[in-house]
Order: structure tokens, then C-alpha cells, then sequence
């Protein structure tokens, strides 16, 4: 089996997504605390279970499912963790557009940045629901991926308006081939609360995580190390098993000679962005646009 999209996206980059502070609030006003049968659907390496875990119902159980095997098949690390912490805790196979439990099985499931790399996502949203008790909560954290390339940073601050259209057209089009090819949709985010509505779920409420993770030399800080290490592995939007230019082939043949006129205009782009942080002269606010859409069955 080929690795999935997170197998190098994971790491200690993901220990830094969330502000302690803002996870109170919301699992204080979203009532975790009456919650003692969680599902995480796409659950990886368990960054977004461990993360829930403490503010559930005492004497809680956790379900958490994956259809990578280099997560359910054995993650030592994460079930030595909830062993520590006395939570009745399993790890299994499954995929999310067919969940293998029965109807009314949980009275909390939930997943964090799974449904955008879904063929079928409202399928998957279908199914959590299908799991999920009367009255139960479901908690689904995705983003807008796109608006990023709007972002403005030291070095791409007097970009021509021109050359702004140009990454914005970039990125639509690589989007447009990747929901072609069945790889699901980086910025469906803004789709979710009518996703939720459909499904005829109650109390829909959206968040915006407060989480920015700010670059400004000497870039020292723990969070700034781990984005840095992330950027030298790769960022969210790529592949390993695709390059650009097969997004760009499944878009349509009609966006070809603008791939090729974009590759020879910022072929050095990436360089230009880190050789400025070596040289200490990169920064940027770190901004981020991820909702928590929450609806009640």
C-alpha cells in the first residue's frame, strides 16, 4: 500500500496548530465534558484524538480509524499514550466513506483535515452521521487551503498584481485537477455548515481556529522550528506519489501552456523564499483559515 498524504505531513508541525486557550473555550461552550464515546474518523498519527482526549467525560472510551496502514496497523506510540492516561482506547481500520460500525454506535465522532482529501467527502459526512447517536455531536475541522496564496509575506509584498493572479490561477487550476483525479478538494471548508444542514443536523455552529504561527527571525521559537523543518519536507499541497503537472494534465489540456509559462517565470520562487530565510530577511503573520463546523443529530 502506498503511503497517504500525511505520512510526511505528520510530525511535531502538527503539535503546534492550536492555541490552548481557544480549545477551552470551544470544548466549554461545545459541552465535551458530557461526551464518553468518541470516534475520530482519519485519525493518522492521533494528533486530533489526543488533543480531544482530556476534555471528555471521565471514564471516557476512544475509537479512532484509518485506512493508511502505516497508522491502524500498529502506532505503539499513540496507544502507550492513552494507556498512561487510563483511557479505554482501540485502533482500527476503516475508511471514512464507509464506516465499519453500526447506526448510533457514538455520541461524539469527529475528524480533522480528512474530508478535504476525499473522493466522496459528503459520503463520509453521511456516514458520521449515520454512527452517531441522537443528540450526539459532530465536530468536522477543515480548511480553506486556497486563501493562502492571497497572504502576503516579506518577499511577495510588491508582487505585480499580475503575478498574483498568476499563483492564484496556479493553485485553482492544480485544485480543479486534483478534485478530477479523485483527491478530494483542499478548501471545502466554506462548504461544511450547508453540508451540515443537509444531513439535518441541529445547533450548526462555525469557528475559526485563532492559531498563527508567526515567521520572523531568528525564527527560534518551538513553533518556528518545527514550520521551517515542515517546509523542508514539503508543504501540504504536494504529492508523493503526483507532481503539478499531472494536476494540471487532469484539469485539462487547454491548461498546459500556462503551467509551462508559470514553471519557466517562478521555476526559482521556493529558492528565492528560503535562501531569504537563511538570510534571516523572511517574515510573515502565518495566518490560516480552519473552521470547527459543529452540529448536533
Amino acid at each position: 500500500m502506498q503511503k497517504g498524504h500525511s505520512h510526511n505531513y505528520f510530525g511535531s508541525y502538527r503539535d503546534f496548530w492550536w492555541n490552548k486557550g481557544f480549545l477551552d473555550l470551544t470544548a466549554e461552550r461545545l459541552e465535551l465534558h458530557r461526551y464518553s464515546n468518541m470516534l475520530d474518523v482519519g485519525c493518522g498519527q492521533g494528533h486530533w484524538t489526543k488533543t480531544l482526549a482530556p476534555y471528555l467525560a471521565h471514564d471516557s472510551k476512544i475509537t479512532a480509524i484509518d485506512n493508511d496502514e502505516n497508522w491502524f496497523e500498529s502506532n505503539a506510540e499513540l496507544e502507550h499514550h492513552f494507556k498512561l492516561s487510563k483511557i479505554d482506547f482501540s485502533l482500527k481500520y476503516g475508511d471514512a466513506e464507509n464506516i465499519p460500525f453500526e447506526n448510533e454506535t457514538f455520541d461524539f465522532v469527529t475528524c480533522q483535515t480528512v474530508l478535504i482529501h476525499l473522493k466522496n467527502p459528503k459520503k463520509a459526512l453521511e456516514e458520521m452521521t449515520r454512527v452517531l447517536k441522537p443528540n450526539g455531536l459532530l465536530l468536522c475541522v477543515e480548511p480553506n487551503n486556497i486563501v493562502q496564496t492571497l497572504t502576503k509575506n516579506s518577499i511577495s509584498q510588491n508582487d505585480s498584481i499580475e503575478e498574483t493572479l498568476d499563483h492564484i490561477k496556479y493553485r485553482l487550476i492544480i485544485e480543479k485537477g486534483k478534485k478530477k483525479l479523485g483527491e478530494g478538494d483542499n478548501s471545502l471548508g466554506d462548504l461544511l455548515p450547508g453540508w451540515f444542514a443537509s444531513e439535518s443536523l441541529k445547533d450548526i455552529q462555525v469557528r475559526l481556529s485563532d492559531k498563527a504561527i508567526a515567521m520572523y527571525p531568528p525564527y527560534d521559537n518551538k513553533e518556528q522550528i518545527a514550520t521551517l523543518k515542515q517546509w523542508m519536507q514539503g508543504s501540504a499541497w504536494k504529492s508523493e506519489t503526483r507532481k503539478d503537472i499531472d494536476y494540471f494534465n487532469a484539469a485539462g489540456e487547454e491548461y498546459m501552456p500556462f503551467y509551462f509559462e508559470y514553471q519557466e517565470k517562478y521555476d526559482t520562487r521556493s529558492d528565492h523564499i528560503m535562501g531569504a530565510v537563511q538570510r534571516e530577511q523572511y517574515h510573515a503573520a502565518g495566518g490560516s483559515l480552519m473552521y470547527l463546523v459543529s452540529g448536533i443529530k
